[in-house]
């Protein structure tokens, strides 16, 4: 299990309600919104087309049992379709964020440093500035490939089994509940991680060789501590899973007349929504830094 990021936080928190993470990613969607309107919608295509794919390699597994290809040439089609919009997009979503992050961090320089700022904090928040741009340019497009991949398999799996769906519905509150624990958990290790990144230029300034050590040892002990919730929710999670993966197994393959084909659609469908259920412990993680990260801006 990797530990979290650490981020270098400034000061003390704002009590501010305008200082939210939902607030300044909602600055960052209105003015790039033309820009990030065209790349979120090219991700929604390539995970339409993505969503298609266990279907389509069904089709296909059918089809050349049976001396068909035609199955075969629909999967390839679908294929290089999902890979050419990828391609475009991760060529677009490089300009667009590198800019966003350029035109933020310079205006951000330039206005703090008339404000007279210190040139030690002004360096910080431009480095803070970046998670904000990280979280739209990664951790968005990872909440569309879940949702897609939960809701959309989900949905899929209509067409194979009605008792596969509500048994998926019925693992998502579980896992929902665990994530909820996590999330509040996982706000207060993160202020107390952040807490002491505030005092780390006093402490190499002023403090003993115990209490430096004392201090990293804090800061060692909140990554610990991230890492370790995370692994228990998603361990916990996989509980779950792998009972629905088993019962999956034993309901498909005793149904009459059933196809190779779609036991393997079935089953890709089913993975889809397991990667997606197990996105989510990292994207509580990353939002909850953001809400830390946007009070102490």
């Amino acid at each position: 299990m990797s530990t979290a990021e650490v981020t270098i936080p400034l000061g003390p928190p704002v009590a501010s309600p305008k200082a939210s993470a939902g607030r300044e990613l909602a600055n960052l969607w209105r003015t790039h919104f033309w820009a990030l309107g065209f790349t979120y919608l090219l991700l929604i295509v390539e995970n339409g087309l993505r969503l298609m794919q266990p279907f389509l390699l069904g089709w296909a597994v059918n089809d050349l049992l049976q001396k068909s290809s035609t199955g075969l040439w629909m999967f390839v089609v679908g294929h290089v379709a999902m890979m050419i919009v990828q391609f475009g997009r991760q060529l677009y979503d490089t300009r667009v964020f590198s800019r966003m992050y350029a035109r933020r961090v310079s205006h951000l320089v330039i206005s703090q440093r008339s404000a007279g700022v210190p040139t030690s904090r002004i360096a910080a928040r431009a480095g803070l500035s970046r998670q904000f741009i990280t979280f739209m340019e990664q951790q968005i497009p990872r909440l569309v490939t879940a949702v897609f991949s939960c809701v959309g398999g989900v949905a899929m799996l209509l067409f194979y089994n009605a008792w596969l769906v509500l048994a998926c519905l019925l693992l998502a509150i579980p896992v929902a509940i665990l994530n909820i624990f996590f999330a509040r958990s996982l706000k207060r290790v993160s202020r107390d991680l952040h807490d002491r990144w505030e005092d780390e230029v006093e402490q190499i300034r002023d403090g003993s060789d115990d209490q430096i050590r004392s201090h990293y040892a804090h800061l060692s002990n909140c990554w610990v501590r991230m890492s370790d919730l995370e692994a228990r929710t998603t361990g916990i999670s996989e509980i779950f899973i792998v009972t629905l993966l088993g019962w999956s197994l034993i309901q498909v393959c005793g149904l009459p007349e059933v196809l190779p084909g779609d036991i393997f659609a079935v089953f890709r469908y089913l993975m889809m929504f397991v990667v997606g259920i197990d996105t989510v412990p990292r994207l509580v993680e990353q939002l909850a830094r953001l809400r830390d990260i946007s009070g102490r801006l």
